[in-house]
């Protein structure tokens, strides 16, 4: 059995961050990974939002304001299978820092699900591991309400693995995720709708910005 001073249980921005940290300060460190190191962050969120945002934020500029600062652009036309495989590129090339940072720290990467055995004893895919501590952070995911029609809905997730746009969609929520992804996908040139389940999106920021 191996044992650590620090395993993490989820290489997402928490686990990475701590364990980069503790074995910086010389504690012989893990982290345990189920899916792909980096998280939500890297993977499905942060990083392939924003570049989601900017190509949108092209279309948009072209098509909306290019006209009246003077610029011809004649047929415009979108490549969104072409830009998902740059967009992913993008991603890996971040994804391949970790491992390195991993390597120069002595970091151990865990492939797998973690479950505990005792208060000090963590099983991945049937190998024990033991630590003097341990960190979850094994972040979240959606909520699917048991309603007709849920086999049809994808989460935002699900979203960053689509290969070409539908001509119409509906997103469900008004939190930032909601918005920023309605905002994209409208932008490209997808109907897009909104359910705002309270009085407004993104009830719980700043007002200016809800407005």
């Amino acid at each position: 059995m191996t044992n650590y001073d620090l395993i993490c249980i989820g290489g997402g921005s928490g686990g990475i961050a701590a364990a980069n940290r503790a074995a910086e300060y010389g504690a012989k460190v893990a982290v345990i990974e189920g899916k792909r190191v980096g998280g939500t962050c890297v993977n499905v969120g942060c990083v392939p939002k924003k570049a989601s945002w900017y190509a949108s934020n092209l279309m948009e500029a072209m098509n909306y304001y290019g006209p009246g600062y003077g610029f011809k652009v004649g047929d415009l036309s979108f490549d969104y299978a072409a830009f998902v495989e740059a967009r992913d590129a993008y991603i890996d090339r971040s994804r391949q820092s970790y491992f390195s940072r991993f390597e120069a720290n002595g970091i151990d990467l865990i492939e797998g699900y973690g479950r505990f055995v005792d208060e000090q004893t963590v099983e991945v895919n049937g190998q024990r591991y033991q630590a003097k501590h341990f960190i979850i952070a094994t972040g979240g995911h959606a909520a699917f309400p048991e309603v007709k029609g849920i086999d049809l809905t994808e989460d935002s997730d699900a979203f960053f693995a689509w290969q070409d746009l539908p001509e119409s969609v509906a997103v469900v929520g008004a939190g930032y995720i909601a918005v920023e992804l309605a905002g994209v996908l409208h932008s490209l040139g997808v109907q897009s709708h909104l359910c705002v389940r309270y009085d407004r999106p993104l009830r719980k920021f700043d007002e200016m910005l809800s407005s």
